[in-house]
């Protein structure tokens, strides 16, 4: 736990500054025992962590333990070289940088960023790692990663040595800090997984400061069959133990599998827009993917990796997805300002800067 981290918190429920312990041994500060409120209010602080979680969402609760198991008792998967470079050349491309070291240079340059659904830290690991010599690599802002599972452990074991980082355990819409204290906040599929996304959206909002930048990604509503696949086997998985759920949706990856491995395509004659179908040749494991079923397979990466893919999309209880009208009004109304949109199949990643009040 360092001293600085504490002069960003406040009490998420009243607003009052935290104070904490602080003894000296040898000369050097050392902060023990929770943070405390002047109303009382107590946080916990494990492993250097300070802890504000306490939701009494079921939904929200099953989410975060969801998230917790993939990056925790799953650490191993989706942590390949492959998985890695896939995950970073993405991240790039859709953000609107020409490079992960222009990445890295724009993140150089902010003085407080917070990373709002860190996970696991690998996201925000394509700017932060960027350097030819990690050892040497180093924030000279303050980069702050929030998530509320315990996946904020894992990330602070993979980013806690870079200096001016720092890690708590929270929830996205009940956050510990002042409005406007971030100029710059990056939240990497991380929305759509709280009760709502845009209550989630016009929270962040709040903590960032006029003229700042916010940089998030979102799923996007798929066609009518899909919408209806989605949702009747998260209604199934997600009521399952992370362990069981993680079993049971092996053979759905399987299938993923053997369609991509046919290596056939297909031409579709016409658009068929009721059932959200365009005209054009196209993969048979893509069109199923993308019209009846998400069933992800990438043959560049392991079978592993792939099912915690499809893991991470049919387990949480809440992975809402959204219209392009919608994320775009959400902006409005949070008196933001576009200025990059980048939609795809899967969803919209959008950046934007803090122009107006809510």
């Amino acid at each position: 736990m360092n001293r600085k981290l504490v002069d960003y918190l406040i009490d998420p429920e009243t607003n009052e500054p935290l104070s904490i312990i602080i003894k000296t041994y040898d000369g050097e500060e050392i902060l023990e025992g929770d943070l405390v409120s002047p109303s009382g209010n107590i946080y916990p602080i494990t492993n250097g962590i300070p802890r504000f979680v306490g939701s009494n969402d079921p939904g929200q609760i099953q989410t975060a333990d969801s998230f917790g198991y993939k990056w925790t008792a799953q650490s191993n998967t989706y942590d390949s070289a492959n998985a890695h470079d896939t995950h970073h050349r993405w991240l790039v491309e859709k953000y609107g940088f020409s490079s992960r070291q222009a990445m890295y240079d724009y993140f150089s340059t902010r003085k407080r960023v917070l990373d709002a659904g860190c996970g696991n830290g690998l996201s925000s690991s394509t700017w932060l790692l960027c350097k030819d010599n990690l050892d040497q690599a180093s924030f000279e802002g303050a980069y702050i990663g929030v998530d509320i599972s315990n996946a904020v452990d894992v990330a602070c074991q993979r980013l806690g040595n870079i200096p001016n980082t720092f890690f708590i355990q929270a929830d996205l819409v009940e956050l510990p800090f002042s409005n406007s204290t971030f100029d710059t906040i990056f939240s990497e599929g991380v929305l759509h997984h709280t009760p709502s996304t845009e209550m989630a959206l016009k929270s962040l909002v709040q903590c960032l400061e006029m003229g700042g930048e916010i940089m998030f990604y979102v799923h996007k509503k798929k066609s009518p069959i899909r919408e209806f696949t989605d949702d009747h086997v998260r209604s199934i998985i997600s009521s399952m133990p992370p362990g069981e759920a993680w079993e049971a949706l092996k053979p759905l990856t399987k299938l993923g599998q053997a369609l991509s491995d046919l290596n056939v395509e297909v031409d579709v004659p016409e658009d068929i827009p009721f059932l959200g179908i365009r005209a054009g040749r196209i993969d048979v494991q893509r069109l199923i993917y993308w019209n009846v079923a998400k069933l992800f397979w990438n043959a560049d990466i392991s079978f592993d990796d792939n099912h915690h893919v499809n893991f991470d999309w049919y387990h949480p209880k809440y992975a809402h997805r959204q219209t392009e009208e919608e994320v775009r009004r959400w902006c409005v109304e949070a008196g933001l300002s576009i200025t990059h949109f980048h939609a795809e199949e899967s969803g919209f990643t959008v950046r934007a800067v803090r122009k107006n009040e809510i």
